[in-house]
């Protein structure tokens, strides 16, 4: 009888382990993601909220487009009583994005690789990992630097140390700003995370001039006609007026879904052409609860919307999360039974028990009067004789 009790106990110890690890596996999940992990990395105490939006090609988003949103997003703010300025003095944190293809050359080779158009702070929500060089800013007014991945370094310099080295694309010098990392794993090669990748600002990938800083003069420097092919045969980028795939925010949030629908109400847009996410509560509880719920119907896209790499690797993410959830459900059952059955069994024998507890309470008491008895004797003088 003993020996079945000790398996109960036993039992019961791995199920709630078990539960525990699952638990701490799913928290471990989303901060793995640095690109989830803005709000908390820029704000401590929660004051912040993550959000992306993405659009779909209907929606005709523009970089003009994100100024109006910018200036919607900041009355928001002035009429919740909160200060529209961060420690550098800016209003917003944000940034925006577009996926194309632009053909690279160098002195010794050429690739065409998928190209993501970005501007505002593109960098500080995508911190990708620097083998060489830096960033570019993607408000600098001269649009004059590029970021490309190893595999571009690779193929065209046959080296990662390439920073300043000038590559062209539509027939324009640019300058290496930095060589970053290509992400490997599983997820990553489910999301094409290791395609080659060049990181340009969203004017060069709009077929917008930019700046040379080769020597060329404003003649040379000129771009042609976008989405055409230069004499190499390469492309020359996406068409004018390149509309946006996303947008992702910084925002403070003085209560819970503030930021989210603040975004939502400046918007102004279809709920069929875009899909919005708070990234800063994606692995909580209750969204788990909610990607359950919505298991197998999340996967159905129609909205006509193409995720970047970085949204269908938080997703997945998402869906293991959820996985686990389950798993961590399924192992707190043993015990949610053992205790139901304890809570049970004291219920049915609560007389009995109460019984033995008040026996219990007055043998306490009787032996404790006993003893103080006993201090108090030990502690009277004894009289001399």
């Amino acid at each position: 009888m003993k020996v079945k009790q000790y398996r109960k106990i036993l039992l019961l110890v791995l199920m709630i382990c078990a539960a525990i690890l699952f638990g701490c596996v799913e928290r471990a999940l989303g901060r793995q993601l640095s690109t989830q992990q803005i709000a908390s990395e820029w704000s401590s105490e929660d004051s912040y909220a993550q959000i992306s939006c993405f659009f779909s090609k209907d929606a005709a988003v523009t970089k003009d487009y994100v100024i109006q949103l910018e200036q919607k997003l900041k009355t928001a703010l002035q009429e919740a009583s909160e200060d529209t300025s961060d420690v550098n003095g800016r209003t917003l944190v944000d940034c925006y994005s577009t996926k194309g293809e632009l053909t690279l050359y160098s002195d010794r080779a050429s690739i065409t690789a998928r190209a993501f158009g970005v501007g505002g702070d593109f960098f500080t929500f995508h911190p990708l990992k620097l083998l060489s060089g830096s960033y570019f800013d993607g408000e600098d007014l001269n649009k004059d630097g590029v970021v490309i991945d190893e595999n571009v370094a690779w193929q065209l310099f046959g080296s990662n140390n390439v920073a300043g080295m000038y590559v062209e694309i539509n027939g324009v010098q640019y300058p290496v700003r930095g060589v970053v990392k290509s992400d490997k794993g599983y997820f990553s090669d489910a999301a094409d995370e290791e395609a080659a990748t060049v990181y340009v600002s969203y004017e060069i990938l709009e077929g917008g001039s930019g700046s040379s800083t080769g020597g060329m003069d404003s003649a040379a420097a000129s771009t042609p006609a976008a989405g055409t092919t230069d004499s190499k045969g390469g492309s020359y980028g996406q068409a004018a007026g390149t509309t946006l795939d996303s947008y992702e925010l910084l925002i403070k949030n003085p209560v819970q879904k503030f930021g989210f629908n603040a975004l939502k109400e400046a918007l102004g847009l279809d709920e069929s052409s875009y899909e919005i996410v708070e990234n800063s509560s994606r692995f909580g509880l209750m969204n788990r609860f909610t990607v359950l719920r919505n298991f197998g119907i999340r996967s159905m896209n129609t909205k006509n919307i193409v995720f970047p790499y970085w949204e269908n690797r938080a997703r997945a993410y998402e869906d293991l999360a959820a996985l686990l959830l389950i798993l961590e459900l399924l192992c707190l059952v043993y015990p949610v039974i053992f205790a139901a059955g304890k809570i049970h069994w004291l219920w049915k024998h609560k007389t009995e028990i109460r019984q033995k507890l008040v026996q219990w309470i007055k043998v306490f008491v009787k032996e404790l009067r006993i003893w103080m008895k006993h201090v108090k004797a030990q502690e009277r003088p004894v009289k001399k004789q």
